[in-house]
């Protein structure tokens, strides 16, 4: 392969096309061994929670080459999912299409096109592999994570997706970003309504909202709140001062597939707690709301208004 064959200007070109708001490559490589303890000291307090799956191949996740035969670089892209209106009970990510889909679908274009210049194989990443999208997206130089754990992208703040392409090309790699760029102010941990964040970049699945309200199966534990939310939580990155519009100098560009759908934008707890199954798969067709399923909104929903004055807490 020849290291030439796909430059910095093609990869350039080829990521702003896919709608990416942020790109850069790592050499394929294992994890180092002091990021590798932190996830397993991580797993071990058992801070991920319901997400048992971040528990499995451990070996895939310590090496990138393991998912990819004769792997050589790893092309990093970020995608905004910032929207221009936000919802009071659903994330931002959540109100468009699922990104796994649009976001693959992109991806998969770029792959093409690198194959195509450079030859060899690739491999298409959107969640959909035990890969170490934060750590892979800072050594290439995508951005640096904040004290939320969130990936912080210049220009574009913290409201990111990632994807990635493995492939057995050897590309022209991209170097860290020379500044961090969270200045450690504490706002997110401060302003996180469940307590999650330990100050050190750290997040306890078990308490996030974001988890509690997508990833739980089944009742919540006495004393749950959910502070109304029905999908997922952005206030860590509201409170981001590497976030706000002045850091960005305007919004970046969401795709638009990821941009909010009307209606979901409109939904309230009341209207979800009573929402009928084809209301739902109409609403949330192609949505990572359907990853919670119609009986996890309702029970969702019911939280809610349950916190609300007036009602008694389940």
């Amino acid at each position: 392969m020849s290291i030439t064959a796909v430059d910095e200007r093609m990869l350039a070109a080829l990521c702003h096309e896919a709608g990416a708001c942020a790109w850069g490559v790592a050499a394929a490589a294992p994890v180092s061994p002091d990021d590798r303890h932190i996830y397993e000291q991580w797993l071990q307090r058992g801070a991920h929670g319901p997400m048992a799956y971040m528990e499995r191949y451990p070996e895939l996740r310590s090496d990138p080459r393991t998912l990819l035969e004769g792997a050589r670089s790893l092309i990093v892209c970020a995608f905004s999912y910032l929207q221009p209106h936000h919802s009071p009970y659903i994330s931002d990510y959540a109100l468009g299409s699922d990104y796994h889909g649009v976001v693959r679908e992109r991806l998969e274009r770029v792959a093409a096109a690198v194959r195509a210049a450079a030859g060899g194989e690739t491999r298409v990443c959107v969640d959909s592999a035990p890969l170490r999208e934060r750590y892979w997206a800072v050594r290439a130089g995508v951005g640096t994570v904040g004290l939320s754990g969130k990936l912080i992208v210049p220009g574009a703040g913290a409201d990111v997706v990632l994807g990635e392409v493995l492939t057995t090309a050897e590309l022209p790699t991209t170097p860290p970003l020379s500044v961090e760029l969270c200045d450690g102010c504490g706002r997110c941990v401060e302003a996180c309504p469940a307590g999650a964040l330990d100050g050190r970049g750290g997040v306890d699945a078990r308490k996030c909202l974001s988890c509690l309200t997508i990833e739980h199966r089944g009742d919540f534990p006495p004393g749950t709140q959910l502070h109304g939310r029905l999908v997922g939580c952005d206030v860590c990155s509201r409170v981001c001062p590497a976030s706000s519009r002045e850091a960005m100098s305007g919004a970046p560009v969401v795709v638009d597939e990821m941009l909010a759908r009307p209606e979901v934008l409109a939904l309230t707890p009341e209207e979800a707690a009573t929402m009928s199954r084809g209301r739902f798969n109409s609403m949330f067709r192609r949505s990572a709301v359907m990853r919670l399923r119609l009986d996890g909104l309702r029970r969702n929903a019911l939280h809610v208004l349950s916190e609300r004055p007036g009602h008694l807490q389940p």
